[in-house]
């Protein structure tokens, strides 16, 4: 499996005031977002070892953020698309449609 990319642009009256959104997917479930603004940064949803871990018991998951950070959107998603695999391995990705 590959990680595969969705954006969606605003629409509407109000568009110009909000950034396009940037959905990151595996097997057509979406596991996480790529910040919209430079430096990007890879947000992924990954399942909660302990539900009361962060003090939410109603949440199974949790978001968490990759340390690195890329210049341009097309560099955060070749780094997905390299590392998917060690990704898959670390983290115990939370799917959602």
């Amino acid at each position: 499996m590959k990680f595969t990319f969705k954006t969606t642009k605003p629409t509407g009256p109000y568009s110009s005031f909000f950034k396009p959104y940037h959905t990151i997917k595996l097997g057509g479930m979406e596991v996480g977002s790529i910040e919209p603004v430079p430096p990007f940064k890879i947000r992924l949803t990954v399942e909660k070892n302990d539900i009361l871990e962060d003090g939410h018991p109603n949440c199974s998951w949790k978001w968490i953020k990759l340390m690195s950070t890329f210049e341009s959107l097309e560099g955060a998603k070749q780094f997905l698309k390299e590392n998917t695999d060690r990704i898959i391995k670390k983290f115990n990705l939370h799917y959602s449609e």
